[in-house]
């Protein structure tokens, strides 16, 4: 399945694109758990999971959610 991650703010809120107004994300790849999506996300993006597929980075604030493309769809 394919995963992709939501760019989060220092306040918790999705980020979005000042023109379009989407979702900031960045896509991950496809892995057959979503733990495994979760792990190669903290090494593509410099961070740590928090909680359930909730990456914070390293440095700064901010992170990101992992989520798979169905899930993505309903959000």
């Amino acid at each position: 399945m394919m995963y992709v991650a939501i760019e989060i703010g220092p306040n918790g809120g999705m980020r979005t694109h000042p023109q379009t107004s989407e979702y900031r994300t960045v896509e991950i790849g496809e892995f057959n758990t979503k733990a495994d999506a979760v792990r190669n996300a903290c090494h593509q993006l410099n961070c740590r999971q928090i909680f359930r597929g909730v990456i914070r980075c390293l440095k700064g604030n901010g992170g990101y959610m992992v989520l798979n493309t169905q899930d993505y769809a309903q959000v």
